[in-house]
């Protein structure tokens, strides 16, 4: 991957800088640290259920101030601003422009993290990061339940700032040489996932406004005591929330079809196909939020529609899955560190998919709803797919933006920890959950079968925790000791793979 890079200028100059590069980094350092916050909660979450009783945490509503924050803080302060940091610094490479379309609502988009994450740290809220009521409007002690709600307000306009610049940026400002055929998978991954953020966030901001007004005791939409429906903020939460699995996972994917080819030495098997595949995922996303809901009274025929609509996400992952595997076919692969956590998270991909579909179906779904198996299913999505390909990425994108190499020995020792960790832990959750073990819980019964598996899980997450360690361990020393890195083919792979980022045409 040959590309034209600015240099990293000094931090208190990339702290006050617009341009893409500066502030992606800025994502990028910013989202890593709440990574390493949120993944220590996780810890903790995971030591406590290592026996029945109580370990280390004192009580259920110490622990579920330690579960909400966990949640909120991968989903809201990692994951999207580590795929944002992706995007701002690539995506006008890519495009063949010299920055975002609007730089300075770019950094604003990126200023507003840390305030919204100081909230929700500050507040430490205890209603879980769904905020469901009627317990959200009724009992959730303030002011920690109202620092929530404006912590992801801002976050919210955070995301919609970010997206419309993503838009403008990718088909107003790409190079008038380049169709729209020509640009790039990761590219598109970014345009499709920002349209969605665009349509269902929107949703999500309403309901959040309703809850605080209901809190304020000013409105009852959701109090049932003033003739509200919970059930209606569930509807308005999951049409925001099941689109975003996608605005989460479409970008990890995107990212994988950079790594691919290259370490595959092979050009992507169809384009075209890629670029249908994240239409259809951004469609169809919409069309099957309500099968978070079959338990709540819906109409058979209700079910039916939502269950063919989550159905039809199948054939588009497929095809992501296909274009990945057909294009490895033949290839002189090279397992390089970013390469296997791509094809590692392709498997998990294929197997939290295979969850889902069980999740999707209606006699299936009343077997293992609000069970441990849903926490595995969506776990396994989130970081065996979401974080694998990003993890996989920033290790790509390492030299292009340090000049320097990661160490490759450490990288695979943190990858085969991180997939044996993950494996223990989520495929694990989902035998929890057929075993009939609720989710959200801070204590268990002495049941031997539950025992055994949550210690289990418990290894597996520690699995998990010390390769991260490992992993930041070698990202802050190689940045400043590693060997320096060949620009034009830092990972040695040999040949040229000339996509339409990758011309020599100047940018405009």
């Amino acid at each position: 991957m040959v590309l034209e890079l600015h240099k990293p200028r000094p931090v208190w100059q990339i702290m006050f800088s617009t341009h893409h590069t500066d502030v992606g980094l800025l994502y990028l350092i910013t989202s890593l640290g709440f990574l390493f916050l949120g993944g220590a909660l996780a810890l903790a979450i995971r030591a406590e259920l290592f026996f029945p009783g109580s370990q280390i945490i004192a009580d259920s509503m110490t622990f579920n101030r330690m579960f909400t924050v966990h949640g909120t803080t991968l989903i809201f302060l990692f994951i999207l601003p580590s795929a944002s940091a992706v995007g701002n610094y690539f995506v006008p490479i890519m495009v063949r422009y010299k920055d975002m379309a609007y730089p300075k609502l770019n950094a604003i988009a990126f200023w507003m993290i840390p305030p919204g994450g100081a909230l929700i740290w500050l507040g430490f809220a205890d209603f879980t990061w769904y905020a469901t009521p009627p317990y959200s409007v009724i009992s959730a002690p303030g002011p920690a339940a109202d620092m929530w709600i404006f912590g992801l307000k801002i976050l919210g306009v955070s995301s919609i700032l970010g997206a419309i610049n993503f838009v403008v940026t990718i088909l107003k400002c790409k190079h008038p040489d380049m169709s729209i055929g020509q640009v790039p998978l990761l590219a598109w991954s970014f345009l499709s996932s920002s349209l969605i953020i665009l349509v269902a966030l929107p949703t999500f901001a309403a309901a959040l406004l309703m809850l605080l007004t209901d809190r304020m005791g000013v409105s009852g939409f959701f109090n049932p005591v003033m003739g509200g429906d919970p059930i209606a903020y569930a509807h308005l939460f999951w049409f925001t929330f099941h689109p975003e699995v996608y605005v989460l996972v479409i970008p990890a994917i995107g990212m994988m079809y950079e790594i691919i080819p290259r370490f595959s030495r092979r050009p992507i098997f169809s384009h075209s196909s890629g670029v249908a595949a994240f239409v259809i995922l951004a469609i169809v996303g919409f069309s099957s939020w309500a099968h978070h809901m079959y338990a709540t009274g819906m109409s058979f025929t209700e079910k039916t529609v939502f269950m063919v609509g989550t159905l039809a996400a199948v054939p588009a992952s497929a095809m992501h899955v296909f274009n990945f595997l057909a294009t490895m076919w033949g290839g002189r692969i090279r397992f390089s560190t970013p390469m296997m956590w791509a094809v590692g998270g392709i498997a998990l991909f294929f197997s939290a998919g295979a969850g889902g579909v069980v999740n999707s179906a209606m006699p299936l779904d009343f077997v293992t709803h609000d069970s441990y198996w849903v926490v595995g299913h969506f776990h396994l999505f989130v970081m065996g797919t979401i974080a694998f390909g990003t993890i996989g990425y920033v290790y790509y994108m390492f030299p292009y933006v340090t000049g320097r190499m990661y160490h490759e020995a450490l990288g695979k020792v943190h990858f085969v920890l991180a997939m044996v960790g993950t494996v223990m832990v989520f495929f694990t959750q989902h035998v929890l959950g057929l075993f009939g073990m609720p989710r959200r819980i801070y204590d268990y019964p002495p049941i031997p079968e539950w025992v055994a598996m949550n210690q289990i899980a418990t290894i597996g997450a520690m699995l998990i925790g010390i390769s991260m360690a490992i992993w930041l361990g070698n990202m802050i020393y190689s940045s400043g000791r590693g060997r320096e890195a060949n620009m034009e083919d830092p990972f040695g792979l040999g040949g040229k793979y000339y996509y339409p980022h990758q011309q020599k045409n100047p940018v405009h």
